[in-house]
């Protein structure tokens, strides 16, 4: 895990949640939030978690993609459904990975979707093509998109972000060279503050929490929209 250290984390360190306050995972998706770009890193899990699901099927049902279960880096067990009866080439995996995708389709790539993300309409059909006219359901063609999503968080969001975090490690050098006896340094749930918010440094694995109750509603309704209930 990054400490609060001069080097500054990558993009990279931060969507693994291998960084700490105030780079982490958690700091990044409450700037997102106020910024009003929370979509890309809630498409970016999304497909994370897909990929998760996807590398045990897949794996079982052809020996050459056996390398995307050394591409799926390891994640906090919170940020996952129970998946323990999903293992191997069973029809059940299938229809769960059928369902899965069609989450993400519909919350964030058709057209006026609840949360659309930027991207080139052609990026979107050759997405669209593969699922409806091909019925192809492997985790890699959902690359080009993610690829996209990637840049534009490095490229809009992301450096503005590292700003503004070591602004906020700046003061807190300065207040514990000044003997403040600062809510930063302690382990407890103290309350600390990023962009106006109030938050604690407790609350990574929050986040995963609440993504993970948001999704949970997502998929009760597209579920409902897609079965005619």
């Amino acid at each position: 895990m990054h400490s609060l250290a001069k080097t500054k984390p990558s993009l990279g360190d931060v969507l693994n949640n291998e960084t700490s306050y105030p780079y982490s995972l958690d700091d990044f998706a409450t700037f997102l939030d106020q910024t009003f770009c929370l979509e890309n890193l809630e498409f970016y899990l999304a497909v994370k978690r897909y990929r998760y699901y996807a590398s045990n099927y897949f794996n079982s049902n052809n020996s050459a993609t056996s390398l995307l279960l050394n591409e799926v880096t390891e994640i906090p067990e919170d940020y996952y459904f129970d998946d323990a009866s999903l293992r191997g080439d069973t029809p059940a995996h299938m229809d769960f990975l059928k369902q899965k995708l069609l989450d993400i389709i519909t919350t964030f790539i058709l057209p006026n979707s609840p949360r659309e993300i930027n991207i080139l309409s052609s990026t979107r059909d050759d997405l669209l093509t593969n699922v409806f006219q091909y019925n192809n359901y492997h985790p890699s063609i959902l690359d080009p998109v993610r690829n996209q999503v990637y840049e534009l968080m490095q490229a809009s969001s992301f450096n503005q972000f590292l700003l503004e975090a070591g602004n906020t490690e700046l003061r807190m050098s300065s207040e514990e060279s000044e003997g403040v006896d600062s809510d930063y340094s302690s382990s407890s749930t103290s309350n600390v503050s990023f962009r106006g918010i109030t938050r604690s440094k407790n609350r990574t694995k929050i986040f995963g929490a609440g993504l993970k109750q948001k999704y949970k509603k997502l998929i009760k309704t597209t579920s409902s929209k897609i079965n005619g209930h």
